[in-house]
C-alpha cells in the first residue's frame, strides 16, 4: 500500500514540476493560433501531426486542450474530435506500455507480487473508473496510465477504459476550437456521465469469477 501511494505521489510531483518549469514555454509555443497554423500548413498530415503532439504529452508539458482545440479549428469538429480521440487514446497506451513492458526490470525491485496482484485487480474493477474519469483532468491521465501499467491492469480493460475516457475531452475541445465558443457545463457533465455508465455496463457484461486473472 505504501509503495502504491509513494509511486503515485512521486509521479504526480514529477509531472507538476515538469509543467511548472517548462509549462509556460510550451504553452507559449503551442498557443491556439500557432498550433492551428501549424496543422493547417501540414495539410493532409494535420491529423497525424496532432496525434504525435498529443502522444508526446506523456513526456512533455504539451497543452492537450489547446492541441485538440486547434485540431477542431483546422479540421472541423468531427475530424478534429476523431483525431483527438485517437491521440489521447494512444497517449494513454504509451504511458501504460512503457510502464508495463518497458519498466519490468525495476518494477520487480519496487513492487511485490502480492501488491501487484491486489492493485491489478483493483484497476481491473473499481480502479478502471478512475482511468475513465481522469482523462478529463490535468496530470492524472499520465499518472494513472503509468500506474495501471505498473500494477498489471489487463490490456483489454485498460484499452476499454482509456478509449471511453478519451472521448469526452476530444469531443468537447474539438467543438470549442471549431466554434470558438465555450462548451456548456451540461455537455461536460453529460459526456462524462455517459462514459461512466458505459464503463459500468462493460463491467457488468464482462464480470466473471476470474476477473482478476491477467490477460
Amino acid at each position: 500500500m505504501k509503495t502504491f501511494w509513494g509511486l503515485f505521489t512521486f509521479l504526480s510531483v514529477l509531472i507538476l514540476l515538469i509543467f511548472g518549469i517548462w509549462g509556460n514555454t510550451f504553452e507559449g509555443f503551442f498557443n491556439q493560433e500557432a498550433t492551428q497554423e501549424l496543422l493547417e500548413n501540414a495539410s493532409v498530415l494535420a491529423g497525424p501531426a496532432g496525434v504525435v503532439l498529443l502522444v508526446s504529452d506523456i513526456l512533455l508539458p504539451i497543452p492537450t486542450t489547446v492541441i485538440i482545440g486547434a485540431m477542431g479549428a483546422a479540421l472541423g469538429p468531427v475530424a478534429g474530435a476523431a483525431w483527438g480521440w485517437l491521440g489521447l487514446t494512444l497517449a494513454g497506451w504509451t504511458g501504460y506500455g512503457l510502464a508495463r513492458w518497458g519498466g519490468s526490470r525495476w518494477k520487480r525491485r519496487l513492487i511485490t507480487q502480492e501488491e501487484e496482484a491486489r492493485f491489478g485487480h483493483f484497476f481491473d474493477t473499481r480502479g478502471g473508473l478512475a482511468v475513465v474519469v481522469s482523462r478529463m483532468l490535468p496530470v492524472l491521465p499520465e499518472v494513472l496510465s503509468i500506474m495501471a501499467g505498473l500494477y498489471g491492469m489487463t490490456p483489454f480493460r485498460f484499452g476499454v477504459a482509456v478509449t471511453l475516457g478519451s472521448l469526452p475531452p476530444a469531443l468537447l475541445f474539438a467543438w470549442i476550437g471549431a466554434s470558438a465558443e465555450e462548451a456548456p457545463i451540461q455537455a461536460l457533465v453529460f459526456l462524462t456521465g455517459l462514459t461512466v455508465l458505459l464503463w459500468w455496463v462493460f463491467l457488468k457484461v464482462t464480470r466473471h469469477p476470474q476477473s482478476g486473472k491477467k490477460d
